[in-house]
């Protein structure tokens, strides 16, 4: 439950934090150079955010879990 919990929180931070660059992406239509808007990305919150949770969002589709069956009884 924890896992799916974890999956759930830090995808949707993941498509959050993905849709506010593309939004910073049209900095470029105001005049700035790429490399501008590029480095103002980097510092941002956002930018720190989608590194975190997607890191969040590897380990929990990587991490094996319990290798039991769904139906064993203890």
């Amino acid at each position: 439950m924890t896992r799916l919990f974890l999956f759930l929180i830090s995808y949707g931070l993941v498509v959050i934090s993905a849709t506010q660059i593309i939004f910073y992406l049209n900095y470029r239509s105001l005049g700035y150079e790429w490399h501008q808007v590029f480095y103002f990305i980097i510092r941002t919150g956002d930018f720190a955010l989608l590194v975190v949770s997607g890191i969040i969002l590897a380990i929990t589709v990587a991490y094996r879990g319990p290798s039991r069956s769904p139906f064993f009884e203890e």
